[in-house]
């Protein structure tokens, strides 16, 4: 392939490069401006006189400074009526602009400020925050509801533990700096407005899909993939089920994404394609239909960013056929990707956005080649020789993102993905037209059972894959270096067999010696490593003693049974250091009466209080950790004892962990508390 028959994929290169660079730097000076138009000046002058040369290079670096203005004004944390950059405000009002996640205690909703109240006077602003709303206090927030709001909101913490999910980062590239969690007396709703009556009347429509769904599936799990699947509501399955779909390789499934959008494409081209051979401009009016029923879709599923995408790219894909029968799918495809980073630059580093192009890009590379491998005549054998090839070149150059990412990998996605697949041109047909025929007995009945059983089977499947051995390889940690190497890897080996050159081979091969004597290298660097980890945890506390590829968990019983706790905030930590072996540790098993517990790590001593503590600390320790409210007075329980750190965890109350500092400061002691400070680590010999 001659890199020159894709203009499109050079100029979406450029442009990246632009986003990335002010994501990198956040720099921008007004010069860029001046910058940018004699670059478009360059341009007109080149093309005038027929300079392809000129013309290409200005046009390449009109795009990278575009891409970077554009990301610069696109971060709206730079718009001087966002309320960050304001004066300190004691009251703001604020408009739901998203449909209410329901939570275990809250409602979760994304908000916009409208105005804020600073110095006796109203002042319009903008931005999105998020608001939890306390379920046991509060009815659930609609679309559009407007709210008067007291106090400001608080900031997002960063990652508090090493390692841990990023999801400040990820609410700024959405566009949220901040967020509150509402008490009863602290809002008052003050009106009702949608700020458009397409979202309004998408979430109208999620509503009644939800009461359609639960009345005619009875079974939880059933219910839960049926909403997710088609409207994209995820909130009504349980963790189980979750981590079943995950463990398979199916958990894209959940929610509507560019897959669900392409098998309506499909199916909507198979039941339309008569339009174009019988009807006068056919091709003109099937696309048309069908483009209007995509985006018809978009909107019923409230326009998510996932769903967006993909309608974008498949409504590219479908007028680059039309207009051109003999159009180039890579430029067309970089068109679709130029059109989205323009709406949102910060899509570029959604982990959706990046998969769903590189999936497409391995289908439509490799599917053509892998296709002539082999060409069975059956055609039951034939349809599913073809979903086993799409569904390996979308795996295969999305497995090292996808492990670079979530650090897992499914050991049988081609045995579950053909069934999701399968099950999935059941599930969406049934269920739309389910949603559509509700108030016709007898047809909704058949359709509920068609959706029904298709549910119940995919659910069966994933619970089979999962229990099957090692159907999740797990503790991945790779970096960027290791992610391009592999990347570079798999490039050059379809190269090798597409053109039987040994050049591809033998660096690949050079490459994956590389990778293996660095994770040698990395293995053993494990081997010998020891850290001691305080971890921040809120409202709890636990400790990780690392020696070598072994980890000792020390924490209560509560956090040692929750899941969510370990994938949270332990489980990538543990993964970049190696660890394969976890022992999970009751603290209950090895406190005195007292509630103290005395643990050993290097030579390091450690004392952990976990209950009020009255008495007089004797002698030394090198770490002192201080949860539940356990002292209250440092100069009584420190009198006669020296210790190098007090650590006081986030189980403490908020007024007493200042107390304590304060203490410490008068004290002259050393102290940190992991609310403010995050884990805190210390390196063995």
């Amino acid at each position: 392939m001659k890199f020159n028959a894709f203009p499109i994929v050079r100029h979406l290169l450029c442009m990246i490069a632009g986003i990335l660079a002010y994501l990198q730097t956040h720099y921008f000076h007004t010069t860029f401006y001046y910058l940018g138009a004699g670059l478009l000046l360059i341009l007109l002058i080149s093309i005038f006189f027929h300079n392809a040369v000129l013309r290409g290079i200005s046009a390449c670096l009109l795009l990278f400074v575009s891409g970077w203005v554009l990301t610069y004004h696109k971060t709206i944390i730079n718009h001087s009526a966002h309320f960050t950059n304001q004066a300190t405000f004691t009251h703001y009002q604020a408009i739901i602009i998203s449909n209410a996640e329901i939570k275990s205690k809250t409602y979760k909703v994304e908000a916009e400020i409208q105005q804020v109240r600073a110095v006796e006077k109203w002042q319009e602003t903008s931005g999105k925050i998020l608001l939890y709303f306390n379920k046991t206090e509060a009815q659930r927030p609609q679309y559009g509801d407007v709210f008067l709001i007291q106090h400001m909101p608080s900031e997002i913490d960063p990652p508090k533990n090493p390692g841990e999910f990023d999801y400040r980062q990820f609410l700024h590239n959405k566009g949220i700096y901040a967020q509150h969690f509402l008490r009863q007396k602290e809002y008052l709703q003050i009106g009702h407005k949608a700020p458009s009556q397409i979202f309004d009347l998408s979430y109208k429509a999620n509503i009644y899909a939800d009461s359609v769904f639960k009345a005619y599936l009875a079974d939880k799990n059933e219910y839960g993939v049926a909403k997710a699947m088609i409207v994209g509501m995820r909130d009504d399955i349980d963790s189980e089920l979750l981590e079943s779909y995950s463990a398979s390789g199916a958990i894209h499934v959940l929610s509507v994404s560019g897959m669900h959008v392409g098998i309506l494409f499909i199916v909507l081209s198979v039941l339309l394609k008569w339009i174009k051979t019988r009807i006068k401009y056919g091709n003109w009016i099937f696309t048309i239909i069908v483009l209007i029923l995509l985006w018809t879709y978009a909107v019923f599923t409230g326009l998510s960013s996932t769903v967006l995408r993909a309608t974008v790219m498949f409504s590219f894909i479908q007028m680059g056929t039309t207009l051109n029968r003999r159009h180039n799918i890579y430029n067309i495809l970089a068109v679709s990707a130029l059109a989205l980073l323009c709406y949102n630059p910060y899509w570029l580093v959604d982990v959706g956005f990046q998969l769903s192009y590189l999936a497409i890009i391995g289908i439509v590379y490799l599917h053509p080649y892998l296709n002539q491998l082999i060409n069975p005549t059956n055609s039951i054998i034939r349809t599913l020789w073809e979903g086993t090839i799409v569904c390996f070149a979308a795996q295969l150059f999305t497995a090292p993102l996808s492990i670079y990412y979530f650090h897992q990998f499914p050991s049988y996605f081609l045995i579950a993905n053909p069934f999701v697949a399968f099950f999935s041109f059941f599930i969406l047909p049934a269920g739309l037209l389910l949603l559509i025929f509700s108030w016709v007995p007898l047809v909704s009945t058949f359709l509920a059972i068609i959706l029904k059983w298709s549910c119940f089977l995919l659910n069966q499947t994933t619970f089979i894959i999962e229990k099957m051995p090692l159907s999740t390889l797990k503790g991945f940690s790779i970096s960027i270096p290791e992610l391009l190497a592999w990347y570079a890897i798999i490039f050059l080996g379809i190269a090798f067999f597409r053109h039987s050159e040994l050049k591809y081979l033998r660096l690949s091969v050079l490459l994956l010696i590389c990778l293996a004597l660095f994770n040698m290298y990395e293995d053993y660097q494990q081997s010998r490593q020891k850290q001691l980890t305080f971890h921040f945890i809120p409202r709890q506390t636990g400790i990780s003693l690392i020696d070598g590829k072994s980890v000792a968990f020390i924490a209560d019983s509560g956090v040692i049974a929750n899941q969510k706790i370990y994938n949270f905030h332990l489980k990538n930590y543990y993964d970049k250091h190696g660890v394969s072996n976890h022992n999970l540790l009751n603290i209950a098993a090895y406190a005195n009466k007292q509630g103290i517990t005395f643990l050993d790590f290097e030579g390091k001593k450690i004392i952990w209080l976990q209950k009020p503590f009255k008495g007089n600390l004797q002698g030394k320790a090198n770490y002192v950790l201080l949860s539940n409210n356990a002292i209250r007075n440092l100069a009584h329980s420190f009198a006669d004892f020296q210790t190098e750190l007090i650590i006081v965890d986030d189980s403490n109350k908020s007024y007493l962990i200042e107390k304590l500092k304060h203490e410490a400061d008068s004290l002259r002691l050393n102290i940190i508390a992991l609310r403010d400070m995050g884990a805190y680590s210390v390196t063995g010999n």
